[in-house]
């Protein structure tokens, strides 16, 4: 694809992404690669390819399965959910207040199961996958809260701030939740 200037790159572009956004969940990821050739300043080509990606590879599923992997990972998500609410910390669950649904979602979003801001997006992938039975039921506005904190920023990053969580604990909590969970994801190969 050849572009006078690069303007009308830049709004190909957003017309791109936003579509890839609004793609839904058949695909876990897409690659774009562009390629920007500027030869003499004055010719300026770009090529643009575009791979979707099915998702993390499935481990563990037997050759000659009917299941997809999407059905796949929405049962093992489930389980690993009903893993992470049963475990404790201390005498108490680990996973005990309705923000803490928070670390789910990303943890979830850093492994691209769920798109980052999607929130009713996510609000439907966790209604398909929550377990009958947790600690503390779903809400959206729980979640839709993350952004009012640094939960929002990958896993990775997320560093202590007293002005957001006041003291050490409620952020230490939601730490090991992230952590746990991730790890149970990682062991059942997700």
């Amino acid at each position: 694809m050849n572009f006078d200037n690069n303007e009308d790159a830049l709004e190909f572009i957003n017309r791109l992404l936003e579509r890839l956004h609004q793609a839904g969940y058949t695909n876990q990821g897409s690659k774009i690669e562009l390629v920007y050739v500027a030869s003499g300043g004055q010719h300026v080509e770009t090529q643009i390819n575009v791979e979707t990606h099915p998702g993390p590879p499935c481990l563990g599923r037997e050759k000659g399965t009917e299941k997809s992997f999407k059905e796949d990972a929405t049962e093992r998500i489930c389980q690993c959910i009903t893993l992470l609410m049963q475990e404790k910390c201390g005498n108490e669950p680990l996973f005990n207040q309705q923000n803490h649904w928070q670390a789910v979602y990303r943890i979830l979003v850093d492994k691209g199961y769920c798109r980052d801001s999607d929130f009713d997006g996510f609000d439907a992938f966790i209604r398909r996958v929550m377990p009958e039975e947790v600690n503390k039921p779903y809400k959206k506005d729980s979640v839709r809260n993350i952004n009012k904190t640094s939960f929002n920023k990958p896993f990775d990053r997320w560093r202590y701030d007293p002005d957001d969580y006041g003291t050490r604990k409620p952020f230490e909590r939601m730490v090991a939740i992230a952590r746990r969970f991730k790890e149970i994801l990682e062991e059942i190969d997700l």
